[in-house]
């Protein structure tokens, strides 16, 4: 930008982005005036419009003589012009009573249900990103024997999520004996993540007495399933129909568009490929991605455990930034606290 702006003029930017965001309308010098109670008049308004357009902050679109903000006005907005949103009471008590569901049910589903509030409460796209247990670092094995030759093994990763499967193996074998491969395993692969071992278990067991317990054999022939935890809910997606609803998006072939973009995990990688603490704000073509050139991410990383995931509001540039990066940095720093306190 050429110059630092008056106070003028950042209130009239302010008030010209508050006032998009709520209406969708161009802004008219007129309105401005009533709004800000007849502080200054049209004409000044209109001039001072006019400075802000030839800074790139506004536009005029030729259909109207109201102004609205560009992607600048929006981004100077964000990082200098912005206060922070309050959330109400009932937002955070919904918030809490479901992230504290963290410590004692499916992690994923609490997610879900944190995405689907989020999604409520802002009318944007919600993407979460669930923590990656395929990362996660082993805390113990436990073995079960049930009979026969079966043996149910027990998966803890320290973030406390637990995934259990049975085991057949060519010989029974007794209680003492499947206590002492429960030790063995831990003392060797304990501490490591589970790609490590994967990768790895053949070498790490090799001078392990496999003729004798069938139960290491089976281990090391099913690594890629003993110690892998599913995937399948990686990304979790909510509020289609809230953006459904911007007029943005009354455009059926505009909202298809931003639907199929969710069918490409490419784009969740770029989403959540960023540093961790903070807030991120991306505002239209500060997007890499072409597809999301027309939209607006409000995105934060939280910690569930030792294992890392991500929360990102998804909408239209004419977004209440206030209201969406008060309600991800919520969120997010509420996971933190709880799942710190496990």
């Amino acid at each position: 930008m050429k110059r630092e702006l008056s106070d003028r003029e950042k209130l009239i930017l302010r008030e010209v982005v508050a006032q998009y965001v709520l209406t969708a309308d161009p802004i008219s010098s007129r309105t401005l005036s009533k709004r800000l109670k007849g502080r200054f008049s049209p004409a000044t308004i209109r001039n001072a419009m006019a400075d802000l357009e030839e800074l790139g902050l506004l536009d005029h679109p030729h259909t109207s003589a109201g102004r609205v903000p560009t992607e600048l006005g929006y981004r100077l907005f964000v990082d200098d012009l912005m206060a922070h949103a309050r959330l109400s009471p009932r937002e955070k008590e919904l918030l809490d009573r479901e992230i504290t569901r963290l410590g004692s049910t499916d992690v994923v589903n609490v997610l879900e249900q944190t995405a689907h509030l989020l999604a409520e409460i802002t009318n944007l796209l919600c993407v979460v990103m669930s923590p990656r247990f395929q990362e996660g670092i082993l805390h113990r094995i436990d073995l079960i024997g049930i009979g026969g030759e079966k043996i149910l093994a027990v998966i803890t990763i320290q973030s406390g999520m637990v995934r259990s499967l049975l085991l057949e193996v060519t010989a029974g074998i007794t209680r003492d004996e499947i206590e002492w491969v429960a030790a063995f395993l831990n003392q060797r692969l304990s501490g490591l993540s589970l790609s490590e071992i994967r990768h790895s278990i053949g070498q790490r067991l090799k001078d392990g007495p496999m003729d004798n317990f069938s139960v290491l054999r089976t281990m090391v022939d099913r690594a890629d399933q003993v110690f892998s935890f599913d995937d399948r809910n990686a990304y979790l997606v909510e509020g289609v129909s809230h953006l459904a609803l911007q007029p943005e998006f009354y455009d059926v072939d505009q909202l298809r568009r931003v639907l199929e973009l969710l069918e490409d995990r490419k784009l969740f990688v770029h989403l959540f490929a960023r540093r961790e603490g903070g807030v991120e704000v991306r505002i239209g073509r500060e997007n890499a991605l072409v597809p999301l050139s027309s939209l607006s991410v409000v995105s934060a990383t939280y910690k569930y455990g030792n294992l890392g995931g991500a929360i990102g509001l998804i909408g239209p540039t004419r977004m209440n930034y206030p209201k969406a990066v008060s309600i991800v940095e919520y969120t997010a720093r509420k996971i933190d606290s709880i799942t710190g306190e496990q």
